[in-house]
């Protein structure tokens, strides 16, 4: 895992074809990403919430809550 600290503005590049901005860092962080359109980025919490956590987030859970 990367961890960066991060201003509004910044930009974030994964890959050649994902972009991910910085809009507002506060109490709330809002972020936008531009990524093709095929590739799937969903919140956990909407997983969650029909009894599923995605698998990279049980692997990051449990490699931080040591």
């Amino acid at each position: 895992m990367l961890a960066l600290t991060v201003h509004a503005g910044d930009y974030i590049t994964i890959g050649d074809n994902v972009v991910i901005q910085i809009l507002k860092v506060g109490d709330l962080c809002r972020v936008a990403i531009d990524a093709p359109r095929e590739m799937a980025i969903e919140r956990a919490k909407v997983h969650e919430q029909n009894g599923e956590t995605p698998e990279c987030i049980q692997r990051l859970r449990e490699k931080y809550q040591k």
